[in-house]
């Protein structure tokens, strides 16, 4: 008795769930790709069994691949609708997750990534803020004055850097260049220095300048560090013609004892 009541209840789920699969269907209209920024339109179709439109409101969800931005709205099916992404929404795969009575459709869509990063010069700082939706990873050829360099880049979305800019005291023209493009330009900078460079100050070691090996805090040691490495030379190359020159008057003098 048991086992029939359990096949009948099974028997009627199906068959209620058959039911409601031909009595509604959700249709979900999207681009193929959207771009980086601005709102996303699109459509959700609702229809009876026999095609006829049912205007009536549908849960809908959205969210990126990796779940970490989720938006849920109540729409109106049928009708074109426009919803905000937030800014800079991550670019890749999403979906779009319609609910209406138990029934569900999901669709998906792409967003285009936007690498790009803002430039500003204060001061003698450059400033670089990544405000695309993907992470942002150039080469920056850096100009001051007459001097070219380079600066690889590597920014996180949101992610901001600087570099303190330096040179003999004066006043110097900058243009920085990505992808063979000026990205910004700015003249009479006033930069002072011992030499022309861009530190990364955050640094604690490693080759900063775009044109020598300053460390921050060190432009001031570089001529001394220099001299003294000079003045040990020097003095070992002295201490070797020294050794020489006593090596031969020795042997001089055994050969004139022997005589």
């Amino acid at each position: 008795m048991k086992k029939s009541v359990i096949l009948f209840l099974t028997i009627a789920v199906i068959a209620l769930s058959s039911f409601v699969s031909a009595e509604n269907k959700i249709k979900i209209e999207i681009p193929e790709s959207f771009p980086s920024s601005g709102g996303i339109n699109f459509m959700i179709s609702l229809y009876d069994s026999q095609n006829n439109m049912i205007n009536d409101n549908i849960n809908v969800v959205i969210e990126d691949a990796d779940q970490k931005t989720q938006i849920e709205k109540t729409i109106s099916a049928n009708k074109q609708t426009s919803l905000s992404l937030g800014d800079n929404p991550s670019s890749g795969l999403w979906s779009i997750t319609a609910n209406y009575q138990g029934l569900e459709a999901k669709e998906f869509f792409s967003i285009e990534t936007n690498e790009i990063a803002n430039f500003e010069i204060v001061g003698d700082k450059l400033y670089i803020r990544n405000v695309g939706n993907s992470r942002y990873v150039k080469t920056a050829q850096i100009l001051i004055g007459d001097t070219i360099g380079t600066k690889e880049i590597d920014l996180n979305v949101g992610e901001e850097t600087n570099f303190r800019l330096v040179a003999p005291d004066g006043s110097y023209n900058i243009k920085v260049i990505v992808d063979g493009k000026t990205v910004i330009s700015k003249e009479n900078v006033a930069l002072t220095g011992n030499v022309i460079g861009v530190l990364d100050e955050k640094l604690v070691s490693g080759e900063t300048p775009v044109t020598g090996g300053l460390k921050p805090g060190e432009q001031d040691q570089s001529f001394y560090s220099t001299v003294r490495n000079k003045s040990f030379v020097l003095v070992f190359l002295m201490v070797i013609i020294g050794a020489a020159i006593l090596l031969a008057l020795e042997r001089n003098s055994r050969k004139g004892y022997k005589s």
